[in-house]
This record gives structure tokens, sequence and C-alpha cells, in this order.
């Protein structure tokens, strides 16, 4: 694993900062009731290795998928490493991500990464950036009403590297009169796909075809 933190504007507390009103010593029922729980930390290894291996099996996936694609995608663009990246402490919370494809560089970012967020969800997000952005956002206009895009969210941060939930960060890219009128604000395109754990079918979720599919539904966006 490559260990890191997800990068993430200085300003923003992490949800875990203490309270000014709870700077005292004194235990708290809560605090004594908290550590003494070991359930979690005990099964946080093995959990996290299910997360692996389920990463892996889409990286594998991805790559297979790609071959045919590769005269689309910028100069540049590696199909075939596969980064996981593991990371203890994005907003207090543990997170895995998955990079293929994967081009970073000064003026060019795209990538399809795969994300999972302890106690949050599994996003599947295409990050775009570059000199092909105007057609990136007016492809998405062409196609946002089509119904594979009627379950994914655009991204309205100022940078791309914020993954909370809410309206201030993603709204669905169906709302086209919304975020047509601000795309032009923002240097970058990420779209996502969220699969939250508290749903009742991510038990079942099957990682591999769920990755596959973002990535064949958002071609239309980020092919030619």
């Amino acid at each position: 694993f490559l260990v890191y933190k997800l990068p993430c504007p200085p300003h923003y507390m992490s949800i875990i900062d203490t309270p000014k009103s709870e700077t005292s010593e004194d235990w708290r029922p809560k605090d004594l009731e908290m550590i003494s729980h070991l359930e979690v930390f005990q099964n946080k290894p093995a959990i996290l290795k299910k997360v692996e291996s389920r990463l892996t099996k889409l990286k594998e996936a991805m790559a297979l998928e790609l071959l045919p694609c590769v005269a689309q995608l910028p100069s540049g663009t590696n199909i075939e490493k596969g980064q996981i990246a593991r990371g203890e402490n994005h907003n207090g919370f543990p997170f895995l991500s998955l990079d293929i494809p994967q081009n970073f560089s000064k003026n060019e970012m795209y990538t399809y990464r795969t994300l999972f967020w302890w106690g949050h969800y599994l996003g599947f997000s295409l990050i775009l950036k570059g000199n092909k952005l105007k057609n990136y956002f007016q492809r998405l206009a062409e196609n946002c009403s089509e119904p594979p895009f009627h379950n994914v969210y655009l991204s309205q941060a100022p940078t791309p590297w914020e993954w909370r939930l809410g309206q201030q960060y993603f709204i669905p890219v169906s709302d086209k009169q919304t975020w047509a009128e601000k795309s032009n604000l923002l240097d970058y395109m990420k779209i996502m796909r969220f699969h939250s754990i508290d749903d009742a079918s991510f038990k079942e979720l099957d990682w591999t075809q769920a990755g596959v599919k973002f990535w064949k539904d958002m071609s239309p966006v980020c092919l030619g």
C-alpha cells in the first residue's frame, strides 16, 4: 500500500476536532464507554483486507476493460499500474482508494478513482482536468438526461479532493440548469456515483461489476 492522507484544504476543520465547550480533562461517561470498546479495532484489519481484495479485483477487470480504449485516452495515461492507496485519517476516518486509469501531470488530470471511506460510502469518481475540460462539460451537458446519469453527482467544491457529501459539495448532474451556470468557475470536473454503506444492498454489491459499469456509463463524457 501507499499510505497517505487525502489532500484536503487546510481551512477545513476535522470532524473529530474537540469543540471548545468540551476541553475538560475529566472523563465523561461517553468517553469511558468508547475507550472500552475493542470490537472495531479487533476487526478492522480483516475488514480492510476485504476492501483491498475487492479493489484488486476491480483493478484487474479495469485493466482489461481499458485495452480497447488506449487510443481515446490522453497521452501519458497509465492503464496498468492501478495504484491502491490507504490512509487512516481523512476527516477522521480510514480509507482505501484505487486509481485506474490515472494521469496526474502539471496540466492534466485524468483518473478514475474508486474510494472506500469508512463509515460513509463506496464511491466511483471520474476526475478530469486539462485543455479538454470544456469538451468534457459539453459532453456531460449532452448526456446528463440519459438514464445512466440519473444517480450521478457533479462536484461543486473548489477542489477535486473534497469527498464530503452535501448540497454545497455535490449536485445531481441531471440538474443541468444549476451546474451549467457554475461550470466555468471550476478548473476541473469530478462526477461520482455513491453506494452508501448504510444501504441494505451494500452487502451484496459486486464492486467489480459496479465499478466497470460506472466507467462504461461515463464513457460518453471521458472518451474521445
